[in-house]
């Protein structure tokens, strides 16, 4: 007579299996990434597009300031050819700084600040690009047509160098302009703001790569 195998024997088999560690699913692990790209994509289409618009500003800002720099310019050169030609110059404050001078360096200062503003927003910007090279998991993403994320951080570190560079120039020219006691020093200072060392054609260019990448977005 056959035996029934008892409750004892099925536990047995069971403690034989060997554990089975389930792994994520690539599926959903492909999700997650896609969602990182599409949110770092919306976001670096909201920076470029602010690239573009502080760019701009940057642009009026130099024309602008330009125009208040020939200002000054022209109010020392009639306060130093007064001096010259009469005996009767004292030296004093309100004679080699006229009242209409003041607002001009207001002025000058405001469009220095913008600079300044731009300079800062240029360094947040690089330091969310390289953020998002975290999030993606790699700088070599490309969002667009062919730039990999780190084309953008490179062009955005060299934008924020550029504007860093021409900031000291500016403020330079706005502390040393209105205090320009020959001819020479206020053609040379007015000089330095009309012909930029850093912002000039070749960031023009860089802008004109930019854009043409991101044509359509």
């Amino acid at each position: 007579m056959s035996l029934t195998p008892g409750k004892e024997n099925n536990v047995n088999i069971t403690e034989n299996l060997t554990p089975v560690r389930f792994l994520d699913s690539p599926r959903g692990k492909s999700s997650v990434q896609d969602s990182n790209i599409a949110t770092c994509k919306d976001r670096l289409d909201v920076i470029i597009s602010q690239l573009k618009n502080n760019y701009s500003t940057w642009q009026l800002a130099q024309k602008r300031g330009l125009a208040i720099c020939t200002s000054i310019e022209s109010i020392k050169t009639c306060t130093l050819e007064s001096k010259e030609s009469t005996s009767q110059f004292k030296g004093n404050d309100e004679t080699l700084y006229p009242r209409d001078l003041k607002p001009l360096l207001v002025k000058l200062n405001v469009i220095v600040s913008i600079f300044e503003d731009i300079s800062k927003s240029a360094g947040e910007f690089l330091r969310q690009l390289k953020a998002l090279g975290k999030l993606v998991g790699s700088t070599d993403t490309v969002f667009h047509q062919s730039w990999p994320l780190s084309q953008y951080i490179n062009f955005l570190d060299q934008l924020y160098s550029s504007y860093m560079q021409e900031v000291k120039v500016k403020q330079i020219v706005a502390r040393e302009l209105p205090h320009c006691m020959n001819r020479s020093n206020l053609i040379r200072c007015t000089s330095a703001w009309e012909y930029p060392q850093y912002i000039d054609e070749w960031t023009h260019l860089m802008f004109a790569f930019l854009i043409e990448e991101n044509k359509g977005n």
